[in-house]
């Protein structure tokens, strides 16, 4: 069993023309973002207690909370920020307070990543690359979207013609080459790296803590194939077109 600590604090600032909430509850059809962003954890059944931070409307966030604790009978916490500390800050403010256990191993997350990951499979994993002297487990795409068009030319005397053109195309990485989805699964060993971040600025686990894991050798990567990022209008817009049960699809639940 591990716990969960989802990063829900964020506002919808690049979201702002079709929805102004805290960004963990924009809609899609009678469902927030934040709902099928826990879906695989939910399905998993091995997630012993689900913790979030907050800070935008934590109360808006919070009562949503509590509808799902009540449904799913599941075990929560929030840790509200009294400042914007960063998402390693807060880590680091929930160990202070006794919130977060760093003996403990905890998946973090983010609502607006969409990630069709087998918790269990990643939590096996996990345990064979812990006897490999691994304390930290990224999830990474083999492909991405790319966030603008990409045009493939060839020059023709003084001009460059476009040969071929794609908005926003899927493509896949080159070799050994991965994306970042948003999810990692901190073992004991790599959570008592967040005793250390500061907490007088925003601090993050990607720029504070996994740059150091990576030299010293303690990361491991899990794969999957795909994942979907809300970031953007355009983002929002393809999942609402995509819908609950597309979407649920996607996320194999």
């Amino acid at each position: 069993m591990i716990n969960s600590i989802i990063h829900a604090g964020g506002e919808s600032t690049r979201l702002r023309e079709l929805f102004s909430g805290p960004k963990a509850l924009a809609p899609i059809e009678d469902y927030p973002l934040l709902w099928f962003h826990l879906q695989p954890m939910l399905k998993s059944k091995i997630i012993s207690e689900y913790i979030f931070t907050l800070r935008h409307q934590h109360e808006l966030v919070q009562n949503y909370i509590e509808k799902l604790k009540n449904k799913h009978n599941i075990l929560t916490s929030s840790i509200v920020e009294p400042r914007p500390l960063g998402r390693a800050g807060v880590i680091r403010f929930g160990i202070e307070n006794e919130i977060i256990e760093i003996d403990g191993s905890y998946l973090m997350s983010h609502p607006d990543d969409l990630v069709p990951v087998n918790i269990k499979e990643l939590v096996d994993y996990a345990s064979e690359a812990e006897r490999r002297d691994k304390s930290l487990i990224m999830v990474m795409a083999r492909h991405t979207v790319n966030p603008f068009g990409i045009g493939v030319t060839k020059k023709a005397g003084d001009i460059i013609e476009l040969k071929y053109f794609k908005e926003k195309p899927d493509l896949p990485l080159i070799d050994n080459h991965f994306a970042n989805t948003g999810i990692m699964l901190f073992l004991p060993e790599a959570m008592k790296e967040f005793k250390n971040v500061p907490l007088d600025r925003l601090s993050h686990p990607e720029h504070e803590i996994v740059p150091r894991l990576v030299k010293h050798n303690k990361v491991a990567v899990f794969l999957v194939d795909r994942w979907i990022s809300v970031n953007y209008v355009s983002d929002y817009k393809n999942i609402l077109k995509m819908g609950k049960e597309k979407l649920l699809g996607f996320l194999k639940v």
